[in-house]
């Protein structure tokens, strides 16, 4: 683990790195995480500048050169591939946490876990905004399948609960930036859900995230799986499909544990305390939202042991 003191110093570096850092072509995103070199993962901190591709310096035009240093920071350009918004993927009732959901417009994404509202005892299901609400286009109450659409569920008979709440993706401009991509449903029937995570169980309440820290989850797609987290207080842009890209800040990055249709799975640390909700991700890398996040833009609390 990183001391506090450097990573608050590494973190200021870092917010003033970015406007700029933004401005080169092929950039996708920047954060804090360890130096990799030669394809390792160093045990050194350095802020992370995330590239679609690398390319050769020689193929390169001197302005479009990423400076080594910025401050006296290191800086460190890796390719991570396109960040794209991403089984078990049976009907399942009571429906689990892990399995596949969405709505019924959509493809599938992950069922992410079960919370409470901060405000009364109501239950609902967690996933993202492009899980359960469309990417924005959807209305509160419409319907939400178990399994989604993509893995044969329909209407009636595979209606598991109706949308509730749903934070707003922000599109095209940076300044407008989000934190999460969020959303959550309430069950038809408390009956028809259970709160403990396929292969996880039922989270240990929440934890901060940490540079170094194994992490795990269970999606739809590649099941469980676990991973690394690699950089926190991340920014980065993420592909929603057809020309639209949201900017999204102090986010988590992990080593590649997800592919298409694990969004909404819950990242949990290796006690089961959640530290984030699954939303996006690449062939080298996924993105993840901080949970602390999450729980403050929805008004939620988890259900946990």
């Amino acid at each position: 683990m990183v001391e506090k003191e450097n990573l608050l110093k590494m973190a200021m570096v870092r917010e003033a790195a970015e406007e700029e850092v933004f401005l080169f072509p092929n950039v996708v995103g920047v954060g804090i995480g360890f130096k990799t070199v030669g394809g390792q993962i160093t045990e050194e901190i350095c802020i992370k500048v995330y590239v679609e591709k690398k390319l050769p310096q020689a193929e390169l035009a001197a302005e479009a050169i990423i400076p080594a240093e910025y401050e006296g920071i290191p800086l460190d350009v890796e390719e991570v591939g396109k960040i794209e918004a991403q089984v078990f993927k049976t009907r399942l009732r009571p429906a689990r946490p892990g399995y596949s959901i969405g709505h019924y417009r959509i493809t599938a994404g992950t069922f992410g876990c079960l919370v409470k509202d901060v405000c009364c005892s109501e239950i609902y299901i967690l996933s993202n905004n492009h899980v359960l609400a469309n990417s924005n286009v959807a209305r509160i109450g419409d319907p939400i399948l178990q399994p989604g659409r993509y893995d044969g569920g329909s209407l009636p008979n595979d209606l598991i609960a109706n949308l509730r709440r749903f934070v707003r993706i922000n599109f095209g401009d940076r300044d407008r930036y989000n934190l999460v991509d969020a959303a959550i449903a309430k069950p038809i029937e408390i009956r028809m859900v259970r709160a403990d995570i396929i292969n996880v169980g039922i989270p240990n309440g929440c934890a901060e995230v940490a540079l170094g820290m194994s992490v795990k989850k269970s999606g739809r797609t590649t099941q469980t799986t676990i991973g690394r987290v690699i950089g926190t207080d991340v920014s980065i842009a993420v592909n929603y499909g057809g020309g639209r890209i949201a900017y999204f800040r102090d986010q988590i990055l992990t080593t590649n544990m997800s592919a298409g249709g694990d969004s909404g799975s819950i990242l949990l640390d290796t006690d089961g305390r959640v530290v984030g909700l699954l939303f996006a991700g690449s062939s080298r890398v996924t993105v993840h939202n901080k949970i602390q996040n999450v729980l403050m833009a929805l008004r939620i609390k988890l259900i946990k042991n």
